[in-house]
């Protein structure tokens, strides 16, 4: 007996692509696609876009966010100028000729060695690269080397040029950075410079000054983890210099966001928050997904989709790869799947260059807090001003923080010198993220909340607090940083000597510290803060309170009225923070 059935194969039974359609019947929908819509939701274009995006732009030029035409050539002046110190030290290894007392190689010497060796390519990235950098923002440079030119040399001959020369100072090398780097001054401009040594002189041989080096994946070649790290922050603003649909809107969307941010105090990588790279790449996201817009609706659709969005699902602004490319050795990609340390991570965001990495690795939970609490709010300050209630203004005003907690830890970071005082302040901000992390408890119903920024506070010559403000040179400098703590309902005691105790051991244990470089820490009230902070009286006297645990408080204590700020928590403070420092008094 004969089956009338046609025979199918697997292939073909398990792959129903190309088989017809019944009448009527609709095509599904794809889970990423339904995904991809959750994640970005579109949005309506903002009221009067054109026009509100011109009022935009004009408060940006209004808060100081474009740069001058005399700052931009002052920048080029000192790319091009660190450019060719770089070119003479790459001489000077591969020829060993001595610098003349102006720390320049003879001009004869440049010529002649230029001729045959492979120039460094100096590439800017970050801020500067994308044009979103404010007049004060600092330069991130990366320097291409040929072969000769290694790490330990960048981290050694080069450090000393960079300290004998007159347009130089603060001159700081971290060469035992996660990426490292040279930081100092040059001319007053702030610098970043990072290296990355070429396997393959052949690209460096027909560089040419002036020319736009493209990084390609063929640099990747023998590069370690840390020089394709380096490598790679030039590699994102190259793609993200070029991914936006409108380059404009693009940069006038980043500057708003970033100028946000700051205002807000949650634009750190150092404290654990978001910084340049994490917010171009957000916006850069918003631009992909909105690509006819105007600012303001860029803007409104950023505020929405992040204060909506459901972390940790990594924000990816390309495909990610997870294979080389040709000839490139592989490297570890962020897998949370297959990576229990990315699965850890809160608030990844990755980067569209292989291997792609979580750009926003350092964010802990009270940062992340703070950021989703300062999204919604902006959410809500943008529907006031498409309603016509409020103007553009209004996102960038000042934070209100400080008055709405009532208890805080101030940390004091001071040295007796600008010298000291830069080498201990950058080694304690580095660390600051540590101190953060443990004082916030969940179990002990305690919440840590940092703003990120530092206050100066000026001394003059006899150690005498003259006021906020930068000291100088010779005088005592200090820093202030304050992380606001949030108790749970029902907590009378909170005894946070063990985080502080244990950040303490690790800088004071630091092999770079000299005498003179102090730190203090002490629990503060919020009529304690220094007078440049106690600008508006306190809006609420309960805003110290926090319910951890709203839905198991009993009903009759919901509506019960809370503690005032001195007697709803006691704080058990038992440590000597710092040896032989006298308590100052209250300005």
């Amino acid at each position: 007996m004969t089956d009338n059935k046609r025979s199918v194969s697997p292939k073909q039974s398990n792959d129903r692509s190309n088989s017809p359609k019944r009448k009527g019947q609709r095509p599904k929908k794809s889970g990423n696609r339904s995904r991809h819509h959750q994640l970005y939701p579109r949005l309506q274009p903002f009221q009067d876009e054109e026009k509100q995006s011109e009022y935009l732009d004009d408060v940006l030029r209004e808060l100081g966010m474009y740069e001058s035409q005399e700052g931009l050539e002052r920048r080029q002046k000192a790319f091009d100028d660190i450019e060719d110190l770089l070119n003479r030290w790459s001489i000077s290894l591969s020829r060993p000729i001595p610098f003349d007392s102006t720390n320049q190689l003879p001009k004869s010497a440049v010529s002649h060695s230029s001729e045959k060796q492979a120039r460094i390519a100096l590439i800017s990235f970050g801020s500067y690269r994308l044009g979103v950098q404010k007049p004060e923002a600092d330069m991130d440079l990366l320097a291409l080397c040929p072969s000769h030119c290694s790490r330990a040399e960048f981290f050694a001959s080069l450090v000393e040029i960079l300290k004998d020369n007159s347009r130089i100072e603060e001159v700081h090398p971290i060469a035992a950075a996660y990426t490292p780097v040279i930081k100092f001054k040059f001319d007053g401009i702030a610098i970043d410079l990072l290296c990355a040594r070429l396997s393959n002189d052949e690209k460096l041989h027909h560089h040419k000054k002036g020319e736009t080096y493209v990084i390609e994946d063929s640099d990747l070649k023998d590069l370690d983890e840390a020089g394709v790290r380096s490598l790679n922050g030039a590699r994102v603003a190259q793609i993200l210099s070029t991914c936006a649909p409108d380059a404009e809107a693009f940069r006038t969307t980043l500057l708003a966001v970033k100028e946000w941010a700051c205002v807000h105090g949650l634009y750190s990588n150092v404290l654990g928050f978001l910084g340049g790279i994490n917010y171009a790449i957000l916006v850069a996201c918003v631009c992909k997904r909105n690509r006819n817009a105007k600012p303001a609706t860029l803007l409104k659709a950023f505020f929405r989709t992040y204060s909506q969005w459901t972390w940790p699902v990594p924000v990816t602004l390309t495909h990610v790869s997870y294979s080389p490319p040709e000839g490139v050795t592989p490297l570890p990609v962020w897998d949370a799947k297959k990576n229990p340390r990315d699965r850890m991570h809160l608030m990844p965001i990755l980067t569209p260059t292989y291997p792609s990495m979580n750009s926003a690795y350092n964010v802990g939970l009270p940062q992340l807090r703070r950021i989703n609490s300062e999204l919604q709010n902006a959410v809500r300050i943008l529907d006031a001003i498409e309603k016509g209630e409020k103007t553009w203004k209004a996102l960038f005003q000042g934070n209100e923080f400080f008055q709405r907690h009532a208890y805080f830890l101030q940390i004091d970071i001071s040295a007796s010198n600008a010298s000291s005082f830069l080498e201990w302040f950058r080694f304690v901000e580095s660390r600051l993220r540590l101190l953060i992390a443990g004082l916030d408890s969940q179990h002990h119903g305690v919440q840590a909340e940092p703003f990120c920024k530092f206050y100066d506070r000026a001394y003059n010559s006899d150690g005498d607090y003259v006021g906020p403000g930068k000291s100088l040179p010779d005088c005592k400098n200090e820093a202030c940083f304050f992380v606001a703590l949030r108790f749970g309902y029902g907590v009378d005691n909170a005894d946070l000597s063990y985080g502080v105790a244990e950040f303490l051991h690790k800088v004071n244990s630091w092999s770079g510290r000299e005498t003179g470089m102090d730190i203090k820490i002490e629990v503060i009230q919020s009529h304690q803060l220094p007078s440049f902070l106690q600008e508006k009286k306190l809006l609420s006297t309960s805003a110290n309170t926090l319910d951890l645990e709203e839905n198991n408080r009993p009903k009759e204590q919901k509506n019960s009225k809370l503690a005032k700020p001195e007697e709803s928590a006691a704080v058990t403070w038992a440590m000597k923070v710092t040896e032989n420092v006298q308590k100052r008094p209250r300005t």
